[in-house]
């Protein structure tokens, strides 16, 4: 389950749109305003460096969504934190496995709401 911020963030722009099996899915980005000392270890070696970088704004600090979509409706969709690059744009082309699994996840999820929306359906209107 995603935590309460990402799912009530309302500053998601999407990066990227496309379809994949019935379901169109949207990857999109939203500032991710977590105490950056409570996410990372401010005694190992990259952080003085992150600080800097993200500081300056030649870093960005995200937040991931993938919604998989169907006539419109969000039937299932999966979240990362914490994610550090340039752009949206250079993190989902430089880390396309972690991308790939959020997709999945996102669509597997779909994918078991739109049998249990089914399930419903047809004990509802066709017994």
């Amino acid at each position: 389950m995603a935590h309460t911020f990402f799912n009530h963030n309302s500053n998601y722009q999407v990066e990227e749109q496309f379809d994949r099996d019935q379901f169109i899915v949207e990857i999109a980005f939203a500032p991710d305003d977590t105490q950056l000392d409570l996410l990372f270890d401010t005694d190992a070696d990259y952080y003085p460096e992150l600080i800097e970088n993200l500081e300056s704004g030649f870093w960005q600090h995200m937040i991931c969504r993938v919604q998989a979509k169907y006539d419109g409706k969000v039937m299932g969709e999966a979240y990362l934190g914490s994610v550090v690059a340039e752009t949206p744009a250079k993190w989902l082309a430089e880390d396309p496995t972690q991308v790939d699994d959020l997709v999945d996840s996102a669509i597997d999820e779909a994918r078991s709401e739109a049998v249990r929306m089914l399930e419903i359906l047809k004990a509802d209107f066709l017994t």
